[in-house]
């Protein structure tokens, strides 16, 4: 049988599909290994998190240092200091707050609106707007309360740990000087962690717990939630996909909570405070 060789059309070094469809391909291949190694490792930090030495932890919360280190100390900064550690003195092993050698600091710095977040390491900032808008000592009492909550459940590990695994698979695939992985490193300064509605809602009612155990009543629990519903000017839809629950809700679960508990309403403490918007470490 005699062998004759087709003829070649085209050029076979061309290929046929788009440049830009291939471009897109590969993309999407990068981001779909991304998510994938995202969501494995996030539940493997979720795991973890609740096992992690505390000196670790420490050592983690030093990324966000630059937030409290350089301000100067104030009255207000001492004072409540001392109200936080009283605070964790009223805390038992049953609160699952890791209390043993572990120092727990607040720093009061400048910031936009009345917050205060929990940072790994045990520092809290309190944004020194939020100082302005509290009333008494029991309020501002329930707010540390709250985020001491957050480290009961080791929430902020939670939030710091992804971000980390974000930059590990960033810095493998892209390598540690893409432009991608320096965004994401700079995320991991973000001045707000960010945590969902049923962890907020759950430090909510580990911080009326506290307030109780310090005070002999709840008093002040609802009234910073009171202060923020007086100012919401953007209704309840702005909510739909935020973080923080909508006020009027915090205050409806709390108000059920301290039914349900036969908590005491008294009287508060007055919050003798100079009050200023000044910053300092506490």
């Amino acid at each position: 049988m005699k062998y004759t060789p087709k003829e070649l059309k085209g050029n076979i070094n061309i290929s046929h599909t788009s440049p830009v469809k291939e471009f897109f391909i590969l993309l999407g291949g990068i981001l779909g290994i991304l998510f994938i190694i995202y969501i494995t490792l996030g539940f493997a930090v979720d795991l973890a998190a609740s096992r992690l030495p505390f000196e670790v932890e420490r050592k983690l919360g030093s990324l966000y240092s630059a937030f409290y280190k350089n301000t100067e100390s104030t009255e207000d900064g001492r004072k409540l200091q001392a109200l936080l550690d009283d605070l964790v003195r009223n805390t038992s092993e049953g609160d699952n707050l890791y209390t043993q050698n572990v120092k727990y600091y607040v720093h009061l710095v400048p910031g936009p609106i009345a917050n205060a977040i929990a940072l790994p390491g045990g520092n809290i900032i309190v944004f020194s707007p939020l100082m302005m808008d509290v009333k008494s000592e029991n309020e501002i009492a329930f707010v540390l309360a709250h985020e001491l909550g957050h480290y009961a459940d080791r929430d902020h590990l939670r939030g710091l740990g992804r971000r980390l695994v974000l930059i590990a698979a960033s810095a493998a695939l892209l390598g540690g000087d893409s432009s991608v992985t320096n965004f994401l490193m700079n995320s991991m300064v973000s001045i707000e962690m960010k945590f969902s509605r049923s962890q907020e809602t759950m430090a909510d009612l580990w911080a009326l717990d506290l307030l109780n155990k310090k005070y002999g009543h709840v008093a002040g629990a609802v009234d910073f939630f009171d202060t923020l519903s007086g100012k919401e000017t953007s209704g309840r839809i702005s909510y739909y996909f935020a973080t923080h629950p909508y006020p009027e809700d915090r205050i409806t679960e709390l108000e059920k909570k301290i039914t349900e508990k036969g908590y005491l309403l008294k009287e508060t403490v007055p919050l003798n405070y100079p009050r200023t918007t000044g910053a300092g470490p506490l």
